[in-house]
């Protein structure tokens, strides 16, 4: 069986091992294009072992996808306490927009933005479809203690999984009940006053284990780092008591019911709940901002093995984020003489705070803070069938459907949005080089809102000795949000006008497995190409673009697609070493260069090149695990201010963290580790924002204008620095 290349996944900043793990998944993306390289179950096998993946994940290995796959060991030694923490330091190329510890995070993959890297749990896509009030983060209700494994499906992956996967997926599959007994409980406490625990319990409900039950949940407490630095706020802000805390509690709650029809069959059905609260007050505006997110998600899964040729999968969900935010701002002085507080006979000069805060319009307290929300459902029906020595085709029909759930004070539509998706994937079985795998695949998505979109997508593989090479390449396309068409502000206006944008993507590389005596190594070098028209940006625009935009006024923002194409062009590098069972070496590097067509700057938040990896290395009795990861990011560029005057570097930053475990027990299910952060509490920002003087004392007395070069300010989002953890884990 050809193994060279079955290595993919952990390659890609997934290689993070525990000896009894390391060798599936260090060669967790496999290669092999033999029939017998993935079962219907999703099983890869990689030199005698077993690596799980989903039949899909699997396929599309086999068919020139490049996949990493990051299992559960992995996750756990990271002792994250939010998915940010992981994608940043575990999947290749990934890029973390806004602030993991304010509570307001997406990933994104390989240069693309938020609108091109599709996350999804269990199927279930966590992309905000834009409510009324402001973006409701999905990926932070993620638990990452019930996270089974991460599948990143990198290239453009509408195909099977809808818009908005145009440059990469990261489906997260959970752990789930299997008809035996299992129970894990952990607990965690560190810097910031951070208090953990969670836990899952499985177990059968009749003797032969087809029905099982599994009840799980988490709840996470902590007072967080500092975000801004106190030379960030606007003095009225300040005055008002702006500068706070950005503590963050997220609490889960769930049950999975499993239902073993035959040897051939299987349903299940998930249902979860998630609650989401942290604050996110802004320097130059909010003096108070609490939030808080009910995730609610059902989903369920029937799949059926009619035969060795036809394979029958469902899957569906519903969900319904819901979003409260309260959001307050300066009380300013607006009289010249000064204003006389009656209670007190206090003084405050024209122009400065009074020390009171004022709600925002619908983000007041108690029935004041207006919810603001979207409901979605999904149901996808996919067939594989397998004609011998001939072909293989997978088709399917996938339906989505949401709308609008957010407060009727809110302008926006509550219009329903359907869209039915019909695809077929093509993988003839070539007679005269029946190794070569080759996927040629097409989708046409129907919808009232566009009429019909049709994209395509191909893949092939080709092994060569111990060498590889493979591709893949497809379009895709997003839809404007709801509060993008419709939202209405003091500030901001929705623009009715905005058109789909339009992803078209590249992925291939040439890569190299050998086994040199009790040394592995693992190689590939690869690179992709991308294009994006119209993308959906906003800005304050000119009078003449403003037309045809009901109800804006000048000074307002509103949203536009930019009429120049957005090219990213990079390469990846990606070295793997294990040496027997004890020592493992992984580094990847990814450059990107993302810029407007005809401009020669790079776009803003996105890094030009990051290097990461890690370092591995496990006691010969498999009782002690010493785990670094490093990370180097390259220049990443914030932009703002008048006419986007203002330009600022926050990259060029390296950050480790590690972490070092010990096994007790006789079968090691007890688990101390000790987590450390930053390590060498380098100083960075993770990201980087531009306000301004509006509330400022100098703004309100006159002193300076919009138009005033001292009205627009930068300032950083930090980086947490060096933390430290202890965590306890127990399974029986």
């Amino acid at each position: 069986m050809q193994t060279a290349s079955k290595f993919r996944a952990a390659m890609c900043l997934g290689l993070f091992l525990t000896a009894s793990a390391l060798p599936s998944v260090a060669l967790a993306a496999a290669d092999e294009a033999s029939a017998d390289a993935a079962d219907a179950s999703g099983e890869i096998v990689v030199t005698g072992e077993v690596v799980k993946a989903t039949p899909l994940a699997a396929q599309a290995i086999e068919y020139g996808n490049a996949v990493q796959i990051i299992d559960a060991q992995q996750i756990a030694t990271t002792g994250a306490t939010n998915f940010a923490e992981i994608a940043q330091f575990l999947i290749k190329g990934a890029n973390i927009g806004y602030s993991p510890d304010e509570g307001e995070y997406t990933i994104r993959l390989d240069g693309g933005s938020d609108r091109d890297t599709l996350v999804v749990l269990d199927g279930v896509p966590l992309y905000d479809r834009g409510p009324a009030l402001e973006t409701i983060w999905g990926t932070t209700t993620i638990d990452p203690h019930m996270i089974e494994r991460v599948e990143v499906f990198r290239g453009g992956n509408s195909l099977f999984f809808g818009s908005n996967g145009g440059i990469g997926v990261v489906s997260l599959v959970t752990k789930r009940p299997d008809g035996t007994s299992k129970f894990e409980l952990g607990a965690q406490y560190g810097a910031f006053n951070t208090r953990e625990i969670w836990g899952n319990a499985s177990f059968p409900l009749d003797a032969d284990g087809r029905h099982s039950l599994m009840f799980y949940g988490g709840s996470i407490q902590t007072d967080g780092p500092r975000i801004f630095a106190p030379e960030a706020y606007v003095d009225n802000v300040v005055k008002a008591g702006g500068i706070q805390e950005y503590p963050l509690n997220r609490n889960n709650i769930g049950v999975k019911y499993l239902w073993k029809l035959d040897d051939k069959s299987e349903f299940r059905v998930n249902g979860q709940y998630t609650q989401l609260e942290f604050h996110d007050p802004f320097p130059d505006a909010e003096t108070f901002s609490p939030n808080r997110t009910r995730y609610p998600i059902v989903d369920f899964s029937f799949d059926r093995r009619w035969s060795d040729n036809l394979y029958t999968e469902i899957a569906g969900y519903w969900s319904n984020p819901q979003l409260n935010n309260t959001e307050t701002y300066a009380e300013i002085c607006k009289i010249q003489t000064g204003c006389i507080d009656p209670s007190t006979g206090k003084t405050t000069a024209f122009g400065d705070a009074t020390g009171k805060s004022i709600p925002f319009a619908n983000k007041g307290f108690g029935k004041d803070s207006k919810v603001g929300g979207f409901r979605e459902m999904g149901l996808n029906v996919r067939n594989t069938l397998n004609i011998p020595n001939a072909l293989e085709v997978v088709g399917g029909v996938q339906v989505v459907s949401y709308k609008n759930d957010s407060d009727p004070v809110f302008p926006i539509s509550n219009k329903a949005n359907t869209i039915t998706g019909v695809y077929a994937d093509f993988r003839p079985v070539l007679p005269f080089s029946t190794d070569t795998k080759l996927s040629l695949a097409v989708r046409t998505d129907f919808a009232d809102s566009f009429g019909s979109r049709t994209i395509w997508k191909f893949g092939f593989r080709q092994p060569i000795g111990d060498f590889y090479i493979r591709g893949n390449g497809g379009t895709s396309y997003s839809l404007p949000q709801t509060n993008e068409l419709y939202s209405q502000s003091a500030t901001l206006v929705g623009n009715p006008n905005l058109k789909t944008e339009e992803t078209e993507t590249y992925n291939g590389g040439i890569g190299f497995s050998k086994l040199f005596g009790a040394v592995q190594v693992n190689a590939e070098l690869g690179a992709f190409h991308t294009d994006v028209t119209n993308r959906i940006q906003s800005k304050i625009p000119l009078p003449d673009e403003a037309v045809g935009i009901p109800g804006w006024e000048p000074g307002m923002s509103t949203y536009f697609n930019n009429d120049r194409v957005t090219k990213i062009r990079g390469l990846t590098a990606d070295l793997d070493i294990l040496i027997g069972k004890s020592f493992s070496f992984n580094i990847n590097y990814t450059k990107q260069k993302a810029r407007l067509d005809g401009s020669k700057l790079q776009i803003n938040e996105t890094p030009e090149y990051m290097i990461g990896g890690n370092i591995a290395w496990h006691s010969p009795d498999d009782r002690i695990h010493l785990t670094l990861f490093p990370r180097y990011q390259g220049p990443e560029y914030a932009t703002g201010g008048l006419n986007q005057s203002l330009r600022h570097n926050f990259g060029n930053y390296f950050v480790m963290n590690g972490s070092i475990g010990y096994w007790a027990g006789d079968k090691r299910q007890h688990r101390l580790q000790l987590r450390i952060a930053n390590i060498f509490n380098e100083k960075y920002a993770e990201r980087y924002g531009y306000g301004n003087m509006r509330y400022s004392s100098a703004f309100n007395r006159g002193e300076i204008t919009t138009a005033s070069p001292e009205y627009y300010y930068g300032y950083e989002f930090e980086g947490k620095p060096r933390s430290v953890y202890v965590s306890y884990t127990t399974k029986f």
